[in-house]
């Protein structure tokens, strides 16, 4: 049998892939991980199948490319207000009916301004409008 020669370098690159391997197994995606070696070439030909799957990806990396260059600073920021926006959004959409919400005229809308919940709504969008138009005329693509 041949002899391994195991250098003081080897011995460190085996020590950080333990390392590795007890931070998956605890985050508990070692088994995802070794499920996708063992059947990899199927999920491939079930991705490569799935067309939605494809355009999906092709968007999700369209917007992770400004995200890539974004300052980290902003990223608390960020994650901060998605978490404080994203569950009343989602608990606005499933107290409303699309199907069902009325039309509204001119004098319709001025009567919705009188609500609290709509004043505050509309704030929060016009605040966003006012600083999405900013942002875009400052932006470049990196």
């Amino acid at each position: 049998m041949a002899e391994v020669h195991i250098t003081e370098e080897d011995a460190k690159v085996v020590e950080e892939l333990i390392r590795l391997a007890r931070q998956l197994k605890v985050g508990g995606y070692l088994s995802v991980f070794t499920e996708m070696t063992a059947n990899g070439d199927v999920l491939l030909e079930h991705i490569a199948a799935e067309r939605a799957m494809i355009r999906g990806a092709a968007l999700a990396e369209a917007a992770m490319d400004p995200i890539k260059n974004m300052d980290p600073n902003q990223i608390p920021k960020i994650r901060h207000n998605l978490v404080y926006l994203v569950g009343p959004l989602l608990e606005a959409l499933a107290k409303t009916d699309p199907k069902t919400a009325p039309k509204v005229s001119m004098f319709g809308a001025l009567k919705y301004l009188g609500d609290p919940g709509v004043q505050k709504g509309l704030g929060f969008l016009l605040t966003l409008a006012k600083n999405l138009g900013k942002a875009m005329d400052e932006y470049e693509a990196k």
